[in-house]
């Protein structure tokens, strides 16, 4: 006997079924500029914190041994015969052009995604993962580009700057030294020195980083909005229905960094070891300048040849180590900063006359931490 469905049950249902839709933030032209400063600041405090584990993957990476010690030790080592301010050795120079090259990279990915949505728009709103790959994918690497300009300079002076224990017999340079050093060698163009190994392993980073996580952050969305469905339908309270988590929630945001920082360090790891393997060639010194001459191919081969295939992944430990709660710090404060400039933008704009209601924005926290 076939059993005829209340209707108050079903439009219950259905109402309770709605679950907080999926919405990206998007700033206007004039919290870009303020997303640009303020996003800087703390992600320039991130660099610095992490910034001994930096140090660490260099001397990893410069080294030719097959067994480089353990992260830890090495910095312990540091810490005993340099001294404990040599575990920030070279991050002056990084400073130096951080606060500019991180707000163009910042200003350059927001304006990007935007122009790429506006004149590529969903027009079947398909609301899918690929298309989130392709313009995170194409925006992170136009911002990474146009900021290499800005940071390559620099970060070729801090990379020789934090290897100098490496250089048996040699008296220690000051950035003023390296950085005049190479100017009396190669003039300007030594300040790109491995410019394009550097595109390349920023680029695919910039771009994994980017594409993952915003496609990671819809995949897990859609799946948790689809669990609770599921518990609405049972007629169930369970954690789902319970918190009806937005695309912003902290467990969405943590898992998509997560992913990303990892697939990122994966895709970029090979191409970083030439990079640096090559800012750390010094052309006075002719057997460098020969290998130096023959680019980045040349110099993956040797790695190779040399050091095979484990060669392109050495200070894998540090990296991760730095990368991963950098990383999800990074998309927390991304996130956070962007919703609160569209609060403020929205708040704004609801006071005008002519303005109508404001949208909503969600909050990062969970509802139980945001209720207040």
């Amino acid at each position: 006997m076939a059993t005829i469905p209340n209707p108050v049950t079903t439009a219950l249902v259905e109402n309770t079924c709605q679950h907080v839709p999926l919405k990206k933030v998007t700033l206007g032209p004039a919290n870009v500029v303020a997303y640009m400063f303020q996003g800087t600041g703390v992600f320039m405090c991130l660099d610095i914190v992490a910034w001994p584990m930096e140090v660490a993957r260099t001397r990893m990476q410069a080294s030719k041994s097959n067994r480089p010690q353990s992260t830890f030790k090495l910095l312990r080592d540091i810490a005993r015969t340099e001294g404990p301010t040599k575990l920030f050795r070279g991050l002056g120079p990084f400073l130096l052009t951080s606060l500019p090259s991180q707000a163009v990279y910042l200003g350059v990915y927001e304006h990007a995604t935007t122009i790429i949505e506006r004149n590529f728009p969903d027009r079947h709103n398909s609301n899918s993962a690929m298309r989130e790959i392709a313009v995170a994918g194409s925006a992170g690497f136009l911002a990474e580009a146009v900021s290499a300009f800005l940071y390559v300079p620099t970060d070729i002076i801090s990379q020789r700057l934090r290897v100098q224990s490496e250089s048996k017999g040699r008296a220690h340079m000051t950035s003023i030294d390296i950085f005049k050093s190479i100017y009396k060698a190669d003039g300007i163009r030594g300040y790109y020195q491995g410019f394009f190994a550097t595109l390349l392993a920023f680029t695919p980073y910039s771009v994994t980083h980017w594409a993952g996580y915003e496609a990671s952050k819809k995949l897990v969305y859609n799946h948790l909005a689809a669990k609770e469905q599921k518990e609405m339908r049972n007629n169930k309270s369970g954690f789902y229905t319970k918190y009806k988590l937005s695309q912003n929630n902290m467990v969405i945001v943590g898992l998509s960094a997560l992913n990303a920082a990892i697939m990122s360090l994966v895709v970029s790891s090979p191409f970083d070891m030439v990079r640096v393997r090559l800012q750390l060639l010094d052309s006075v010194n002719q057997k460098q300048a020969e290998q130096l001459q023959k680019g980045w191919w040349a110099m993956a081969k040797l790695i190779a040849k040399e050091e095979g295939v484990r060669g392109f992944f050495k200070g894998m430990a540090p990296k991760i180590m730095a990368a991963i709660p950098g990383g999800i710090g990074y998309l927390f404060a991304y996130e956070y900063i962007k919703e609160n400039l569209e609060s403020e933008s929205s708040a704004s704009s609801s006071t005008l006359p002519s303005s109508s209601s404001s949208s909503s924005t969600v909050s990062i926290l969970p509802p139980a931490f945001s209720s207040a």
